[in-house]
């Protein structure tokens, strides 16, 4: 190698599996273009099965169909020679077990809650989509992944999360037939009970993988492992699992419904869409306030492989010097060959890909980028110049004009031109980015930043809470996917700057508007969004219900987002339950007619007092009346602390409009640097924000 196959340009094998070999290949195209990407070879004894060949490539074309962020693409599906390949996306990034593995290396012990959670949600929109993806002719494809597994789940070096080798086998197709042709197999320890007894499948079990999944990632033990392979299936099948809190008590109990709900082995009670659990994620990480975000994500990533990175940066560095050298060289060659003819040659397509082909096995795995024909470029300049950079505390990332650096503070970056200016910018989990200008100069090659990152308080950012009808919206600021849906509340949103918001919903247009914020405003946006006009086969149900905070289950989903409720559907008939504590709970069924809005209004009545014979102390508490409907929390302390409100930890301070049932409630303020703990009492009342603010020195 290098070595054509096709179309393609096979630089290097990559890994050898059961069924097929991968290589890191270049896709040439017009202009001189070359593109990284991946071709997956099936192995030439599977080639000679022809009933195997059919079926991978018919559901491998289905397959890419698929346009997702969480699904790796795949471009091409063909043979060439008698040998059958796909072409997929080259993702930058590493597989969970990899992620494990040097976790272990670099004693890392526990997998970070807020990436984990990232990695669900990403794993829960790239399912999704699949399994709700349909063909031309509106009929759904029924695609089901059957492998959910850490060696099929990738996060870049940029916090992306993709799924790979999705649509090999399709919903209608039993794993008993596939396991008995020993071609399509998933991984056993992910399996669910119904894969593992080989019944037909379809995309609830995929909800189970990846129950599996947040299962370890947020305990750190396996779930299924046995000395065989028969055995682990007996767990999966009769066996009793775990629950996460026994393993990792500090788990929220929340988030442990979730995962054994994800878990349950009668696939009626587990959730029934990927979508469905993606929402219970959302809630509990905004009832939370975890700061779940792909760039965080992205950042872990850099740390964890940061030596692997700068190992790729040099070798891919000294690979484009090499491409340099060797362009000039062919332009001199091409010179001397022309000079005295006065012909003028053009220049042979052949050199761009050889040149990316050095570069490329110089770099390794791992760097995907694109390369023109251009004419050499000078190198860039060097020079004496030194920024040297400390933070208190320590361990600071570091970006320099714009681009992330490996280092951490303190550190000394070296090398630099002189003659320049540079921004620095420092930044640190739980800290105000701190950002500097510095000059280089012929005279003063040395710029020292000393920081002191200070924590953020309530007051230095802006909040914006943000409701629609109906709910649901994809909240998008500043032209970024914020993975929330309305209701929501965007904190930390900075002062004094333009932003934009938008909010869009399937079947609505979407709502666009601009705002900038003082410091420390909070403000309250709400809109009613403009429907799109309904076809003859579509219908609006309407929900009004009293009292107002009423939860709604509609398609077997709860939704508690509050009244009106509304919902796009197909026009049919749906069961509709209102329910809410200390209320008998309604249960409707309701025909919706064709392109029309049906509004109903759901009045609950409150559930009959006890027999009051026998006074207790608990029905005398239930008798006394308790205000309705919850309000909103906004609590900071100096210089900061860890809080707990009713003894469940929260994170650490600010708090911003977190929401509370009204009422009397207890936050405890600890601060492990001064060693000292605070408890305050506050009352949350009905739809108000109640701000609370202590000094711990």
């Amino acid at each position: 190698m290098p070595k054509r196959f096709g179309k393609y340009t096979l630089i290097r094998k990559l890994a050898v599996g059961g069924m097929a070999e991968l290589f890191l290949a270049i896709q040439r195209s017009m202009a001189g273009f070359e593109k990284l990407i991946v071709i997956k070879r099936v192995l030439p004894h599977l080639a000679q099965d022809k009933g195997f060949v059919e079926m991978l490539l018919d559901e491998a074309r289905i397959a890419a169909t698929l346009n997702h962020p969480n699904v790796a693409h795949i471009y091409d599906v063909g043979a060439f020679e008698g040998q059958y390949y796909i072409a997929m996306e080259h993702v930058h990034g590493e597989d969970l077990r990899a992620i494990v593995r040097q976790m272990k290396k670099k004693e890392v012990s526990s997998f970070p809650l807020e990436h984990a959670l990232a990695i669900a949600l990403g794993c829960c929109s790239g399912l999704a989509y699949a399994h709700d993806k349909k063909d031309l002719d509106g009929e759904p494809l029924q695609i089901v992944h059957r492998d959910v597994s850490p060696q099929n789940i990738l996060v870049t070096f940029s916090g992306d999360v993709k799924l790979v080798d999705f649509g090999i086998a399709k919903a209608g197709r039993s794993t008993h037939e596939d396991t008995k042709s020993g071609k399509l197999k998933g991984k056993i320890p992910y399996m669910s009970p119904e894969q593992a007894q080989g019944e037909n499948l379809d995309a609830r079990s995929d909800v189970f993988a990846l129950g599996v999944i947040l299962f370890e990632l947020s305990t750190g033990r396996r779930l299924f492992k046995s000395g065989t392979e028969f055995d682990t299936m007996r767990m999966i099948v009769e066996g009793s699992y775990p629950r996460p809190r026994t393993i990792n008590p500090s788990l929220a109990p929340r988030l442990e419904e979730i995962i054994m709900r994800a878990l349950e082995k009668d696939r009626t009670k587990r959730y029934q869409t990927a979508r469905e659990m993606q929402g219970d994620l959302e809630g509990f990480i905004r009832a939370e306030r975890l700061a779940v975000s792909s760039i965080s994500l992205g950042e872990w990533m850099q740390d964890l492989f940061a030596e692997k990175l700068a190992q790729q940066k040099q070798m891919l560095q000294e690979g484009r010097q090499l491409a340099e050298v060797i362009a000039a060289q062919v332009a001199e060659e091409e010179a001397e060959a022309t000079q005295g003819s006065g012909v003028r040659t053009r220049r042979t397509s052949k050199v761009p890909w050889i040149l990316l082909a050095l570069v490329v096995l110089a770099a390794g795995a791992g760097v995907a980028w694109l390369l023109t024909r251009p004419a050499p470029r000078p190198r860039a300049r060097s020079g004496p110049g030194v920024i040297a950079l400390e933070s208190t505390p320590d361990g600071a990332a570091i970006w320099l004009d714009g681009d992330r650096r490996s280092e951490r503070t303190p550190a000394r970056i070296t090398g630099l031109p002189v003659g320049a200016s540079y921004t620095v910018k420092l930044t640190a989990d739980g800290f105000q980015p701190f950002t500097q200008r510095v000059q280089l100069t012929q005279t003063e090659h040395l710029a020292t930043v000393t920081a002191t990152l200070e924590r953020p308080s309530a007051m230095s950012y802006g909040v914006i809470n943000v409701r629609t009808t109906p709910a649901r919206a994809q909240v998008l600021f500043d032209g970024v996917e914020t993975g929330d849906v309305t209701p929501a509340t965007l904190g930390s949103i900075e002062p004094g700057v333009e932003h934009t918001l938008a909010l869009a919903r399937d079947g609505y247009v979407t709502k666009t508007l601009t705002l900038s914020l003082r410091a420390g405003q909070v403000e309250d946006f709400s809109f009613e969004l403009e429907r799109l006009p309904l076809g003859p086969r579509e219908a609006i149900l309407r929900i009004v219900t009293v009292p107002d905070d009423a939860r709604v289950q509609f398609e077997g989903e709860w939704h508690d987002t509050g009244s009106p409720y509304e919902f796009r559907v197909e026009a049919r008939r749906y069961r509709v339950i209102v329910a809410k504590g200390g209320f008998q709970t309604e249960d409707e069924r309701l025909a919706l007619p064709g392109g029309q809005v049906t509004e109903r209004t759901i009045r609950l009545r409150r559930e009959r007092p006890r027999d009051t014979t026998t006074t207790t102390t608990t029905t005398m508490q239930q008798d006394v009346p308790v205000p309705s409907g919850p309000g909103r929390l906004t609590f900071d302390a100096r210089p900061w602390c860890n809080v707990s409100i009713d003894g469940a930890r929260v994170g650490q301070t600010p708090i911003v409009n977190r929401e509370l049932p009204s009422g009397r409630h207890r936050i405890t303020c600890t601060n492990p640097e001064l060693n000292v703990t605070r408890n305050v009492t506050v009352t949350i009342e009905p739809g108000q924000t109640t701000r609370q603010r202590i000094d711990l020195q």
